[in-house]
């Protein structure tokens, strides 16, 4: 009698560690998931990397719809945020890029380049800027700073409001487990 007693309590102790440890386990996900914006403002990060931007546009499908004007989501595919049908921001499978759907406002540049890009790698770190010669077709490529702060620039118009406006501080703050599970991503390569 007293071997059945102990088998008993010994089930109810194993399944109630299991129902917790599975409560928790749902509990770190949805924290993580909820305040991603939050975590990712605030991880260590190398200069030059956009872990905003990189989990923006990951969780971009689970954001709903956008409620900031001049903003639309585009899940269909990559994952895409367009700003007035004028800037593109992609995520594809092994980078992120910012598009023109239309010339620049710069009339110094009107004209002379089409087609054009400014891509990012997986982390959000800017790595070239690619336009073609409107006169001649010639691909170029500029990883100059120049081209880089453009980039960032566009970049902050896209992601600034939506950081501003869905950043919410954590009620129970897991930025320890977001950094271990992320930072090794965001640090210099």
């Amino acid at each position: 009698m007293n071997n059945k007693l102990m088998v008993k309590v010994w089930i109810t102790i194993l399944a109630t560690a299991i129902i917790l440890l599975g409560v928790g386990a749902i509990y770190i996900h949805d924290n993580l998931s909820t305040y991603f914006i939050y975590y990712a403002k605030h991880i260590p990060h190398a200069e030059g990397t956009n872990p905003e931007m990189v989990f923006i546009l990951e969780h971009l499908d689970s954001m709903g719809e956008s409620t900031i004007e001049g903003l639309r989501y585009d899940t269909d595919g990559n994952n895409s945020i367009i700003k007035e049908n004028i800037l593109l921001l992609t995520q594809a499978p092994d980078s992120i890029y910012i598009q023109y759907a239309v010339i620049p406002k710069d009339a110094s540049r009107q004209g002379k380049e089409n087609y054009r890009t400014y891509y990012f790698g997986p982390n959000g770190r800017f790595y070239s800027y690619y336009y073609q010669k409107a006169d001649t077709g010639k691909d170029v490529y500029d990883k100059s700073n120049i081209r880089k702060q453009e980039a960032q620039g566009y970049v902050d118009e896209v992601i600034n409001p939506i950081v501003d406006k869905m950043e919410v501080k954590p009620k129970v703050n897991l930025q320890w487990l977001f950094n271990k599970k992320y930072q090794e991503r965001f640090s210099d390569e």
